[in-house]
C-alpha cells in the first residue's frame, strides 16, 4: 500500500471514529474526478470527504521514507559507534545511501562529527562527497550513551523552531491563505460536485506547513481559536490532523466553533 493510501485510511479510521459515521472508499474502480469517500450517518444522512495535505511535497518525500522505521534506524554496518544523522527536510531520500561510507571515514580519521570530517575535506585529504553532503545541510555526530549496543544509525529530519506561543491567533489567517491554493481550490470543487450539505476536507499538516507557533499548537495541544470559523466552499467541517497524538485533530466547524478531538486516546494498545 502507498503512503497515500496509508493516509487516507487513518483519515477514513479518524473520521468514523470522531463522527460515529461509516466511510465508504468512492475514488476506486477508474472513477475520475471523485470525492475520497462518502459518510454515511446512521439516521440515513450522507456526506462526501476529501483528504489532501498541506505544506512541501519536497518534505513529504523524505518524512515518508524516514516514517519506515527500518529506514530511520538501521543496522550500522561497518561501524563501532551510533551514529545520529540529521538530514533537510527537502533532503532527496536516494541521497541518503552516500552518507553511510562518509561514516565510516569518520571513525576510520577518529573524529566524532561529519563536520570535522569536513574541516579535513577542505584541506583536500577526503572525498568531494564529503563537502556536497555537508553543502546539503545535513549534519552527523555519534550518539551519547550508547557504548556497549550494537551500532546503529540513526536518521531525523531537521526540526523547525521559533516562538511557541499564539498560534492559535495565527491559525485562522494561515489556514485561509492555504485555501486559496490552487490545489486546494480544487479539492473545495471536487467536494460541490454532489448534492449534499455536508462536506469535509481532511488535512495531514507537514511541519513546514505553517508558522511554528501554529504547527506548535497543532502538534503538542494548545488553546483554540476564539473567532467563528468561516469556510470557503460550502464545507462543513476541515480536519487538521499532524499525525501526533498530543495533538489530536482540530476541526474547523462552520458558522460554530473550534474543536479538537483525541479519537484513539482511550484506545487499548
Amino acid at each position: 500500500m502507498t503512503r497515500e493510501r496509508d493516509d487516507e485510511q487513518a483519515a477514513f479510521a479518524i473520521v468514523e471514529r470522531v463522527l460515529g459515521v461509516r466511510v465508504e472508499p468512492y475514488d476506486l474502480g477508474g472513477r475520475q474526478n471523485v470525492v475520497d469517500g462518502l459518510l454515511h450517518y446512521p439516521d440515513g444522512r450522507t456526506g462526501v470527504l476529501e483528504i489532501s495535505s498541506l505544506g512541501p511535497q519536497t518534505e513529504a518525500a523524505i518524512t515518508a521514507v524516514l516514517a519506515n522505521k527500518e529506514k530511520s534506524r538501521r543496522a550500522g554496518e561497518g561501524l563501532r559507534n551510533t551514529w545520529i544523522v540529521t538530514v533537510p527536510r527537502d533532503y532527496p531520500p536516494k541521497n541518503l545511501k552516500r552518507i553511510d561510507p562518509l561514516l565510516r571515514i569518520c571513525e576510520e580519521r577518529g573524529v566524532t562529527s561529519l563536520e570535522q570530517l569536513y574541516g579535513l575535506s577542505l584541506l583536500g585529504e577526503e572525498p568531494a562527497e564529503v563537502t556536497d553532503t555537508i553543502d546539503a545541510g545535513v549534519s552527523a555526530d555519534i550518539a551519547r550513551g550508547t557504548a556497549g549496543r550494537p551500532p546503529e544509525i540513526w536518521t531525523i529530519v531537521d526540526g523547525v523552531g521559533g516562538a511557541a506561543h499564539g498560534g492559535e491567533q495565527l491559525l485562522p489567517g494561515e489556514l485561509a491563505r492555504h485555501l486559496t491554493s490552487v490545489t486546494m481550490q480544487a479539492k473545495l470543487a471536487k467536494l460541490g460536485k454532489d448534492n449534499v450539505d455536508d462536506r469535509h476536507l481532511f488535512l495531514w499538516v507537514r511541519l513546514s506547513a505553517f508558522s511554528y507557533a501554529v504547527i506548535d499548537n497543532l502538534y503538542f495541544g494548545g488553546p483554540l481559536p476564539s473567532a467563528t470559523p468561516d469556510l470557503p466552499g460550502g464545507l462543513t467541517q476541515l480536519w487538521l490532523a499532524s499525525g501526533y497524538s498530543t495533538g489530536g485533530v482540530i476541526r474547523a466547524i462552520n458558522g460554530d466553533h473550534w474543536t479538537r478531538d483525541h479519537p484513539f486516546a482511550n484506545s487499548p494498545k
